[in-house]
């Protein structure tokens, strides 16, 4: 794992555990080195990520007696074990993926943070635990066989993404965000350790929530600027990047870099000349990235790679290339991601609000019905199918189905056949904890915790991390997120528009037309450079008479779904680009390539400053 560390390296044997740690250096340059120990050697650690209140925990601890090594935030995890236990976990703010190793209990605890920004793997063979950041530290063990498993199979067809904590590999799991594991020698455990808000506060003001969230976002912003190297922007046309550059640039008398992709103007979806306005309004050292591959199928593998898992969206592959020249100037980034989830800021949120009134006006069966014969995009099926569901768990199943589980019921074939879950019961893992709230906020729990951990947050770790960079989500901070989380949803969203509070306090800090600009989310022309080489590219993998596809799904379900969208009787861009992801992605983890594909002479990148 060298790209995610290359700084440094650690190994520590002791008996009963083996640490192994590569070192991407950001707070205590030269004194961080992992893995770490406490007061007395008798706790060790090592961790990814960044843990944002790391000072506030350090002086605490050194007024309850605490000696400190280092400078670094791990460390602090350390001795806050040794002084809190298990409950360390609650007082960290952060993004982080830990390993701690209790010596006198021979006890292991692995944690991962609350939101899921940094991943955790892990394997348990019953007589030991490997874990690790990616898969592939894990696989590298001959001893593994690498079996795909069903259930992933399964969950993938249906969410486009694999939800914790399974993955594609049989036994092979992905530690779930807010939770954490402890293994000894009577086994292990794994448990929930982040509860969700327990009520929504209708009695606060929006007067007083703007006040409140401009605070926090602030605050959220000062905090992730912590850094012994210096810190860039990730930045788009749209008003979430602009917020945290406005907050960044009133905390710092220094020039920030700022970072925008961009694909030729002859791509009218492209906000480059949009993000290099607002790079202008705060006087940042602006550099815009123009994409243009000819050859896209290569660069497509190769983010495939670096992910381990298949993922639906096709635009990975420019954040990837984005971040490669971001480490050119900087190794740490603040992004805008995260926003949308909590604040209701898509389209679906609409529906789920007002959905009840028309299923009173309409009926519940009309809308659903209205599904079968929707012509053109699957994102509109999707919204008139869910809305006619008065079951929530039903209709939050639907409104995210890439195949709908009567569609692979039906078209199942071979290690398909075996899958013993349902997407509902990913679903009602974290819908159950919130059952009591209206069923618009329980929308928002679960997305937070899967689509947004899963899928989105999920591919921005693993692809800014291949290319050395960290990515930060001041966003998703635990005290900005925890006082979002409880806000009421008119406070979210009104008059059909989501992000209300969240655009107001963008207001005060941002030229209002900037604010109110049509939201365009990461769009890129990936959709027609995808459409020149579709065809052979599914016939050569996913439609092969050995193929994965071909082998757990019914090939006419597949050879009726390019027929279909290659007529324009229906756009089938989303299922035919799973199951290419899919049939690449598992390849790969059943072969366990040590090198990544090579990029195409034919993909073109430049840099040009703004």
């Amino acid at each position: 794992m060298v790209h995610r560390g290359p700084d440094d390296d650690g190994i520590l044997t002791l008996p009963g555990i083996g640490f192994g740690f590569r070192r991407l250096s950001i707070i205590d340059l030269e004194g961080g080195a992992q893995p770490l120990t406490g007061c007395t050697e008798k706790v060790w650690i090592q961790g990814n990520g960044e843990i944002y209140n790391y000072r506030e925990l350090r002086s605490e601890l050194l007024r309850l007696g605490h000696q400190f090594a280092t400078d670094s935030d791990i460390e602090v995890i350390a001795h806050g074990y040794e002084e809190w236990g298990d409950d360390v976990v609650h007082r960290l703010n952060g993004m982080f993926g830990i390993a701690i190793w209790d010596v006198e209990r021979a006890r292991l605890l692995l944690a991962r943070d609350h939101l899921g920004v940094k991943p955790l793997y892990y394997l348990d063979t019953g007589s030991r635990v490997l874990f690790g950041s990616e898969m592939k530290p894990i696989l590298s063990n001959r001893e593994i066989t690498a079996e795909l498993d069903p259930d992933g199979l399964r969950l993938f067809l249906h969410f486009g993404y694999v939800p914790a904590p399974h993955t594609l590999v049989k036994g092979l799991k992905k530690l779930q965000p807010g939770h954490l594991l402890i293994s000894d020698a009577n086994g292990s455990t794994v448990r929930r350790y982040w509860e969700a808000n327990a009520a929504i506060n209708t009695d606060i003001s929006v007067e007083e929530a703007v006040e409140v969230y401009h605070e926090l976002t602030n605050a959220a912003v000062e905090r992730q600027m912590v850094s012994d190297v210096p810190v860039g922007i990730l930045l788009s046309g749209g008003v979430d990047s602009a917020m945290i550059l406005a907050a960044a640039s009133d905390r710092t008398n220094q020039q920030l870099s700022t970072f925008t992709v961009g694909f030729g103007d002859d791509f009218q979806m492209d906000e480059a000349r949009q993000a290099a306005g607002t790079a202008a309004m705060f006087n940042t050292d602006h550099h815009e990235i123009r994409i243009k591959p000819r050859s896209f199928p290569e660069v497509f593998e190769q983010s495939l790679w670096h992910m381990e898992e298949p993922v639906l969206s096709q635009s990975t592959f420019a954040f990837q290339m984005l971040t490669a020249e971001v480490r050119k100037h900087v190794k740490v980034v603040l992004t805008g991601q995260g926003a949308d989830e909590p604040w209701a800021g898509y389209h679906r949120y609409i529906g789920e609000r007002y959905g009840a009134n028309a299923r009173w006006l309409f009926g519940s069966t009309a809308a659903a019905a209205v599904a079968n014969v929707v012509p053109g995009g699957a994102r509109l099926r999707r919204a008139t199918a869910s809305l006619g569901e008065s079951d929530p768990i039903e209709r939050f199943t639907a409104i995210h189905q890439v195949f709908s589980p009567e569609q692979v019921s039906s078209n199942a074939r071979g290690a398909l056949l075996d899958a013993n879950v349902a997407p509902q019961d990913a679903i009602r893992y974290w819908q159950k904890p919130v059952e009591h709230l209206d069923q618009f906020s329980q929308l928002l729990h679960v997305d937070c915790r899967m689509s947004l951990a899963d899928d989105l947050l999920f591919y921005g770790d693993k692809l800014s991390m291949s290319n050395s960079v960290e990515a930060r989500v001041p966003f998703l901070d635990r005290e900005l997120f925890d006082f979002v989380e409880t806000l009421p949803p008119s406070f979210k969203l009104r008059m059909g528009r989501g992000k209300y509070v969240h655009k107001l306090v963008a207001e005060k800090m941002l030229p209002r037309e900037l604010v109110h600009r049509t939201k365009r989310g990461f769009d890129t022309p990936v959709d027609q450079w995808f459409a020149d080489d579709f065809s052979p590219l599914l016939h050569e993998n996913v439609l092969a008479s050995d193929s994965l596809c071909s082998s757990i799904l019914d090939r006419e379900l597949i050879v009726g779904l390019l027929d279909d969208h290659i007529s324009g009787r229906r756009n089938n861009r989303r299922q035919l680009t799973a199951l290419l992801s899919l049939e690449l992605s598992a390849r790969q983890v059943l072969t366990r390539p040590a090198v990544p594909p090579s990029h195409s002479e034919n993909t073109q990148v430049t840099e040009v400053t703004v």
